[in-house]
Formats: structure tokens, C-alpha cells, sequence
């Protein structure tokens, strides 16, 4: 990231969210407002990112909100970068395009140390048990987590709650947020999963709770790609028809092995019907015999070497 003044530039695009204060350390965030803006004149710079997790509210980007309030008919004349692909169906009059650069430096991240990660992530000490990681507190986390705990089926974390993993060197929360500050090359979500290995080692499956699970639009991170890296196949809690689009971007998704209808249910009901319908598995894992391992060999060997086309990132 580039300082100019006292906006902030990724890849020379203008970052439209203000989250960094430019005399050091972090501007807050509104639930109820969302973030504050960054609105130089149009003339100066009508290429605006907006960098990261945008403020969903009353069916609205409140962010979205403020650029059409500032700029009112000129808002047009902006084009808005975003790694949210579904944005456009909620301002159709907007410019908007995909550019989904957080994935891509994540898979340009991995691609540099690839031979390490298929070194540690392996399918060497593989039990029946399931991964379910969580750090930060969100709602539907909450109601997963409450779900596993006392499955003896489960290997888990909610970090910010309070419950470690059984992994002793597992990270602190202070690890994670300090990592970046002197290993610039190694991305902290990189160096987490490497640390995170020996769990994803052990179990043979992920139930992945994302950041998000009730946005009307796609929200894709490093916790549904990393289960890529590891070989695992994964039920996901997320948002709606989030399976479907990791299936149109080609991978794996292991229909035969997961019930996925739960991705085609409203948000009232998805979780409930995800555990509903997966409840065998969940309880007991499956038998990872050598046709699915293959299969997971493929999907990492495509995130690696094809993934790239569907990430192309061009203003």
C-alpha cells in the first residue's frame, strides 16, 4: 500500500475506504453508518477501490451510500473496484467492476511458496474427524461453534471467545495481528495456515464458517481457498449460492460426498439445514479413500496453475 497525502493507493488505485489514519494506527468502523470515505475531486482520480468489507445495511452499501450522496449525478462518471462480483445487482446504475485482488495476492502468495505448502499440508496422519476454525466473534460462528464443541468428531477454535485449539504453537491473537509488520513477503493468512497444518493434517474435512453469511452478494476468502492448499473438501457457511459460484469457478466442490442444497436456502435457514443435512458426516467423517484424494490433488493442482484466469484483474 502507497501513501499520497493522506489517501492510501493499492496497486494505484485510490482506496475509497478509509481505514488507515495517516498519523498512525486505525480509523473505526460504524455499524450503523459504516466507514468514512476517501472523495478527492473527479478530475484528480475517478477510479476508486473499495478495498475491503463494505457495511451491508437495510439493504444498502452504506459506503456505496456516501459516494452517491458526495458526488450526486457525477457518481457515474467514477468507476468502483470491488471483490464483490453479485454488487452490481444492487446498483445496476453504478460502474462497478470485479477486481478481486485479495484473492489473487493470496493465490500469487501461495504460488511463491508452493513447495513449502505441499510439504506441510499432506494426507499423512488423516483421521475421520472434521476442522472448524473460528477467530473473530460473528453471529453465525457463534451458532456453529455452539453446535461442535462437544463433538468428539471435531477439531476446533473460536479464538476470539476464548477457546484455544488443541495445537500448542497454534497462534495468539497478537501473533496474527502482529505478523505483517516484519514479513512483508510471507502473508499472515500464508504463515496461518502453515502454522495451522498439523490440524488440517489430522482431520479430513473443513466446516468453514466465512466472514460473512447473509450478504445478498458474494463474499469469497482465504478460508474457503486455503481448503484448497490443505486437501480438504469443505461445507461451508456462508452466504447464499456461495458453493455455486466456487462450482462455475471449476473446482471440486464433492457433491457426492455433501449435501449442498443448503446453499440454494434463505438465511433463515441455511445453517439449520446445512447441519440438518450433513448430520451423518458430521458425526461420524467419511472414508477418504485414494479416488477422493486424487480428486483433492486436482483441485489444488488447478487452484495453483488455472485459478489465475478466473481472478484476471484489469482496470
Amino acid at each position: 500500500m502507497q501513501r499520497k497525502g493522506n489517501s492510501f493507493y493499492l496497486n494505484g488505485l485510490l482506496c475509497g475506504i478509509k481505514q488507515l489514519n495517516p498519523q498512525g494506527g486505525w480509523l473505526p468502523h460504524s455499524p450503523t453508518e459504516g466507514w468514512q470515505i476517501d472523495t478527492p475531486p473527479i478530475h484528480e482520480c475517478n477510479k476508486i477501490y473499495l478495498q475491503d468489507d463494505v457495511t451491508f445495511r437495510n439493504n444498502k452499501i452504506l459506503e456505496l451510500e456516501k459516494y452517491i450522496k458526495h458526488y450526486g449525478d457525477d457518481v457515474k462518471k467514477i468507476t468502483f473496484y470491488t471483490w464483490h462480483k453479485g454488487l452490481i445487482d444492487l446498483y445496476p446504475t453504478l460502474n462497478l467492476k470485479w477486481y478481486p485482488l485479495f484473492l489473487k495476492d493470496h493465490l500469487l502468495n501461495a504460488l511463491k511458496y508452493k513447495d513449502l505448502l505441499e510439504k506441510e499440508l499432506h494426507f499423512e496422519n488423516k483421521t475421520n474427524k472434521f476442522l472448524c476454525l473460528n477467530a473473530r466473534i460473528r453471529p453465525h460462528r457463534d451458532v456453529i461453534f455452539r453446535h461442535v464443541k462437544d463433538n468428539k468428531n471435531c477439531v476446533s477454535s473460536y479464538t476470539y471467545r476464548g477457546f484455544k485449539s488443541p495445537l500448542a504453537d497454534d497462534w495468539e491473537i497478537n501473533d496474527y495481528m502482529s505478523w505483517n509488520n516484519g514479513n512483508p513477503d510471507l502473508l499472515v493468512n500464508t504463515k496461518n495456515l502453515l502454522v495451522a497444518s498439523p490440524m488440517y493434517n489430522q482431520t479430513s474435512f473443513s466446516l468453514v464458517t466465512e466472514t460473512r453469511n447473509t450478504l445478498p452478494f458474494d463474499f469469497v476468502t482465504e478460508k474457503t481457498t486455503q481448503c484448497f492448499l490443505a486437501l480438504h473438501p469443505a461445507l461451508f457457511v456462508s452466504n447464499r449460492y456461495h458453493v455455486a459460484t466456487l462450482r462455475e469457478w471449476g473446482f471440486d466442490v464433492f457433491d457426492d460426498i455433501f449435501d449442498h442444497s443448503y446453499d440454494e436456502v434463505d438465511n433463515e435457514h441455511r445453517i439449520g439445514t446445512l447441519l440438518k443435512d450433513n448430520q451423518k458426516i458430521i458425526e461420524n467423517g467419511f472414508n477418504l479413500d485414494d479416488s477422493i484424494k486424487k480428486r483433492l490433488y486436482a483441485n489444488r493442482h488447478y487452484y495453483f496453475t488455472k485459478f489465475i484466469e478466473i481472478l484476471k484483474v484489469e482496470q
